[in-house]
């Protein structure tokens, strides 16, 4: 069973608005190791399929489109 997220309100507000988002959603989500990111998603997530790929941002991606959640 998921545990509760306790704070991350900002964070807790971008996944919502993406959930109901009508349209194909893409997320980055990145920050130091160790600090949550995980957690966030499969707790936020837990009765909605999704997927995580790791791997390292490398500078100069186009962004346009792409929304970034950075964790603090």
């Amino acid at each position: 069973m998921a545990e509760k997220i306790i704070g991350r309100i900002s964070e807790q507000l971008i996944l919502k608005r993406l959930l109901v988002s009508n349209s194909a959603e893409l997320l980055a989500v990145y920050g130091r190791r160790r600090i949550g990111k995980t957690y966030l998603l499969e707790n936020f997530f837990q009765n909605i399929w999704f997927s995580i790929v790791a791997g390292r941002m490398q500078k100069g991606i186009h962004r346009r489109n792409l929304l970034i959640l950075q964790i603090e």
